[in-house]
């Protein structure tokens, strides 16, 4: 059943493009891949490569409830199915489904990034740059993010007959395509991961006693601010004008039977005035306290903003700059997207443009530089983010200068406090700088360092 297709002498009748092929071992892997990305495409159809009579790869047929899930996970191996989350977003006509690797999978090189677009495996820069967007706060450095994302869209909005090789397509809207793409990974990645690995609550292995009233005195932070005005006071609450501390409690009504219900665990601890320690029933639970109120307060500021339009600020002299025909086209094509990014670039004359009016909160910087990464990326990509991406970082300055920092004595119930928060905030598992802000230790490592059961 299905078909056998063997191939002999391929280059026999083109010396020319013989002489240009590499080591048998790279040939081979150039093969390995072609045939890979098709196995992802269909997972009900069986897959075998062989080369001079022996066994190179083989993917059989995907069988069970999630024939798609077991098909990553034979080709792309298990761990990429554990460090990944699933993604299925539905964005005007698009649908996009796969899977999204954790920022703590991302990878060197981008080895390990696939779009299918109605089934057909596609290089195409729109997608490349919304994927790339979504991970813009959560990855460290230059690291490439890794995903296997799957679109559905109707086969009359996009071209697939603009490269011989069908690898390239054209959409009809891509802008409409970007956000899609971009929100289902953002939305995918937004959950908090504590918690989602949950072994079997095991026993603690150390009882905290009730918290006493610390030996030294210290101002106390206000993790539990309330959304509003009261940001600036948890930010910084050096200012504030009551001296009195504004301790959260936890009430002993409040605490959950059993450990479990809190991912995070109960605080036990203060290492240098840099990490805290708690304990969950997996084990020890280290939080570097600064990263973690930054993206805290960080995400707090963000969703102050998302809540309001993007407030234009008119320039009293317009600032005009030499435009090449590429972003004089841009301009007046996108006219009413860079509308609802807060700019007005309007043609000056047959070479120039002004910009007339910027973001409110970027009105310092400068017109003609943000003009010039806008329309750039609106002529490559059908979308751009620099806008956004300009006012996160002016956010990200704002919560790391606010947040907590290293060396600062932090009661239990504080430490406590920013545990519960870490879970309630999203993408917490992440600072704005992309470095991790937890991680787990369990019963298990902490046995193998005491040779223990040995």
């Amino acid at each position: 059943v299905g078909s056998t297709l063997e191939v002999r002498e391929l280059f026999y009748a083109t010396p020319a493009r013989r002489k240009f092929l590499k080591t048998d071992a790279t040939e081979l892997a150039h093969c390995v891949e072609a045939v890979r990305r098709h196995a992802l495409a269909r997972p009900d159809v069986g897959f075998a490569i062989w080369h001079d009579g022996r066994l190179v790869e083989q993917w059989r047929s995907a069988a069970g409830n999630d024939p798609d899930l077991q098909r990553l996970a034979d080709v792309l191996g298990d761990e990429f199915v554990a460090q990944s989350v699933g993604v299925d977003h539905q964005g005007g006509p698009v649908r996009v489904r796969g899977r999204a690797g954790i920022p703590d999978a991302a990878r060197s090189r981008p080895d390990q990034q696939f779009f299918y677009v109605n089934g057909r495996f596609v290089r195409d820069k729109v997608l490349a740059h919304a994927a790339r967007s979504a991970y813009e706060d959560v990855l460290h450095g230059h690291r490439q993010p890794v995903y296997a994302l799957y679109l559905e869209i109707d086969p009359a909005r996009v071209d697939v007959n603009v490269h011989p090789t069908k690898i390239e397509v054209r959409f009809r809207d891509g802008r409409e395509v970007h956000q899609a793409v971009r929100h289902a990974i953002e939305n995918a990645l937004a959950a908090p991961r504590a918690g989602e690995a949950a072994a079997p609550a095991a026993m603690p292995f150390f009882k905290p006693a009730a918290s006493s009233p610390a030996p030294w005195t210290q101002p106390a932070m206000h993790f539990a601010a309330e959304r509003g005005v009261g940001d600036a006071a948890a930010m910084w609450p050096g200012r504030r004008a009551d001296p009195a501390p504004l301790l959260l409690s936890v009430p002993a009504a409040s605490l959950p039977a059993n450990d479990s219900a809190w991912p995070l665990g109960r605080a036990i601890a203060q290492l240098q005035g840099i990490y805290v320690l708690a304990e969950n029933s997996q084990g020890l639970v280290i939080v570097d306290m600064h990263a973690a109120h930054e993206r805290i307060v960080y995400e707090r500021l963000k969703s102050q903003l998302d809540g309001a339009a993007i407030t234009s600020q008119p320039l009293l002299i317009p600032a005009t700059f030499a435009a090449s025909p590429q972003e004089v086209a841009t301009a007046e094509t996108c006219a009413a997207v860079l509308n609802t990014l807060g700019l007005e670039i309007t043609p000056f004359s047959p070479r120039t443009l002004a910009v007339r009016a910027v973001p409110g909160t970027l009105a310092e910087g400068d017109p003609v530089e943000l003009a010039r990464s806008v329309l750039a990326e609106l002529a490559q990509h059908d979308a751009s983010t620099v806008v956004q991406r300009a006012q996160n970082e002016l956010l990200s300055t704002m919560a790391c200068h606010g947040a907590v920092r290293a060396n600062r004595r932090l009661t239990l119930d504080e430490m406590n406090a920013l545990l519960r928060q870490m879970e309630a905030t999203e993408r917490s598992d992440q600072c704005n700088h992309g470095r991790p802000t937890w991680r787990q230790v369990s019963i298990r490592d902490l046995d193998g360092l005491f040779l223990r059961g040995r």
